[in-house]
């Protein structure tokens, strides 16, 4: 190799490394997750103002969370790419239970089907649901 290819290769390798620090300083490529009840509770109170979660259903993995107030309106919080999205549980949700996994699928198709692991909670938390299509 010349002295030339040398410096091209140099500053090539250079600006690899450099790219690879933006992305990790920046975010992209996270792997978001939601860490416990009280991050699942932050999360839903900064999507909607006055929304005070008590109680937390939060997929086993972190994925994805059922938050619910005081009042029983629940509150569905998922990993949305590098960030975190979340939509009112409401009679509007369709919800689906299967042995220790509740699937919520809302009616906004774009924020897609959620399916979270609760382990024996799930019968629990889809009952909770099932009052608002009897209300």
């Amino acid at each position: 190799m010349n002295q030339a290819e040398l410096i091209q290769l140099g500053a090539s390798l250079a600006a690899v490394l450099f790219v690879a620090w933006l992305v990790g300083k920046v975010g992209l490529g996270a792997d978001p997750r939601i860490e416990d009840a009280g991050h699942a509770i932050r999360l839903a109170e900064e999507a909607e103002a006055g929304f005070k979660g008590v109680e937390v259903a939060r997929d086993r993995a972190g994925f994805a969370a059922i938050v619910q107030n005081a009042e029983g309106r629940m509150m569905l919080v998922r990993a949305h790419g590098n960030f975190f999205a979340a939509r009112p549980v409401d009679a509007s949700v369709e919800g689906r239970l299967d042995k220790d996994f509740l699937t919520l699928t809302m009616p906004e198709r774009t924020f897609g089907a959620v399916t979270l692991q609760l382990g024996k909670d799930a019968g629990v938390w889809a009952s909770r649901m099932r009052e608002f299509s009897r209300g």
